[in-house]
């Protein structure tokens, strides 16, 4: 092996570290420090997309309340970030607003059945 080889071989090495390696580690430690400073009253995301507020921490889970008197407990690691109080005040903003135009929405009736062309056309 000549010499150049070797420092070709060890400058890929480093740029690889630095790409790859080290940036997922930084991400790492964020998320571990984000699940060692959960608290009661966080609004989360979980790595499943349900949003809820972290009522009980445990080493293990985390008892989150994503409806009134609707609880659930998740991994701690499942916890994807914290809700920015911005982004919960939107979305507290649109659920309001979708209960507004269901509540004025034409109720939907089942009266008369479907005909055999509607029932054709549902399942397509």
């Amino acid at each position: 092996m000549s010499g150049g080889f070797l420092v070709l071989l060890l400058a890929m090495f480093g740029f690889m570290y630095f790409l790859l390696v080290r940036p997922q580690r930084q991400q790492q430690r964020r998320h571990a420090d984000l699940l060692a400073s959960l608290k009661p009253g966080d609004e989360v995301v979980t790595a499943g997309g349900i949003y809820g507020e972290v009522v009980q921490l445990d080493a293990e889970r985390v008892m989150l309340e994503i409806d009134e008197d609707v609880r659930i407990a998740v991994a701690r690691r499942a916890i994807a970030s914290v809700v920015p109080p911005e982004e919960l005040e939107r979305l507290e903003s649109a659920d309001e607003a979708e209960s507004v135009d269901a509540d004025s929405a034409d109720p939907v009736t089942a009266d008369e059945p479907l005909t055999a062309e509607e029932r054709d056309a549902a399942r397509n």
